[in-house]
């Protein structure tokens, strides 16, 4: 309805619930009076998260590893100090939308900075980073402050590397950004995206909703439950752009615009795809049954990734998460 600005069966059940909820009914009426900015800053307020992300899954975390640096106990951190900054040290980092800043101590572990900048919108998350590092080695490298990257100034040609971990497709106005970012980084300094690259507000192809819901009627029903809850989850749709803006209004704003982007104002040097086209839907809400799994379990994750991959290598479906590593 309206290209998919609204869900007929979204709107169905959101007014069936709000009816008779006079807590959602004032929680929704206060998330139309605040600003973009706000419900922004609501949406990423949590420091803590339940496991019920694909990335949750150690599993699929080994999965990127390898399909990255081609083993599993190599992150990709590793992998880019060795492969660009082999022999370099005292360099200079830039991380824009950082969150509680794990990413951050893992580059940092690499030895090659002499400090990093780490930004981002929410205070709770860089409290929890700074509190994070506080007594640890890294300390005295990682510097965390809470910003609006869009108010922020910062010299020209100041950073060796510009880092995104899962946060670039939160931004809008991206070439704006990126014309910015060539500024800020040094000549032949990178910009290394590890990112979600897929459809622009979540509108997912009706290839990957095939694939995703085939799958997840062959789940053994003890395999579906929600997280903390005796209910299954529902089958993946494409949700509509207005529940998309009203949750959180940077989720996906314009991710499938990243690589055409990077590839007009960057020398693109390496794009390593990540998969996650089927696996990041599939495991939503129920990946917790993953975290540890049974043999059976494990015979069912073997499965699925199985299942990707070969869509991925018959070209019937396109990457959805990759690691991209520009030059300035």
């Amino acid at each position: 309805m309206f290209n998919n600005w609204v869900s007929t069966s979204e709107l169905i059940h959101f007014l069936r619930r709000i009816r008779r909820d006079r807590v959602l009914q004032d929680k929704f009426a206060g998330r139309l009076r605040i600003t973009k900015n706000a419900r922004i800053k609501a949406s990423w307020a949590h420091t803590k998260a339940p496991p019920t992300g694909w990335w949750d899954i150690p599993a699929v975390q080994a999965r990127w590893n390898r399909m990255i640096s081609g083993d599993e106990n190599i992150t990709y951190q590793q992998y880019v100090a060795k492969k660009y900054w082999s022999g370099k040290s005292h360099l200079t980092g830039l991380s824009l939308g950082c969150g509680t800043g794990a990413k951050e101590i893992l580059w940092a572990k690499t030895g090659l900075f002499a400090s990093i900048d780490a930004y981002d919108l929410s205070e709770p998350r860089i409290l929890a980073a700074i509190e994070s590092t506080r007594n640890g080695p890294e300390a005295g490298v990682l510097h965390y402050r809470v910003a609006d990257i869009s108010r922020l100034h910062l010299p020209d040609h100041s950073y060796d590397i510009v880092i995104f971990d899962h946060s670039l497709h939160h931004f809008s106005h991206l070439e704006t950004l990126l014309r910015r970012i060539k500024k800020i980084l040094k000549p032949g300094g990178l910009l290394v995206a590890n990112e979600f690259i897929g459809p622009t507000r979540f509108q997912w192809t009706k290839r990957q909703l095939e694939v995703v819901n085939a799958l997840l009627r062959v789940f053994p029903k003890e395999y579906t439950t929600l997280f903390d809850s005796r209910f299954p989850r529902l089958k993946s749709i494409r949700p509509s752009k207005l529940a998309m803006w009203l949750s959180d209004p940077s989720e996906a704003v314009e991710s499938s615009t990243i690589m055409p982007l990077l590839q007009r104002h960057f020398e693109l040097m390496e794009v390593k795809g990540c998969g996650g086209t089927i696996l990041h839907l599939l495991f939503s809400g129920i990946a917790h049954h993953f975290v540890n799994p049974d043999v059976r379990g494990q015979r069912l994750l073997d499965f699925c990734f199985a299942t990707e991959d070969f869509l991925l290598d018959i070209q019937n479906i396109e990457h959805d998460f990759a690691l991209v590593i520009c030059r300035n």
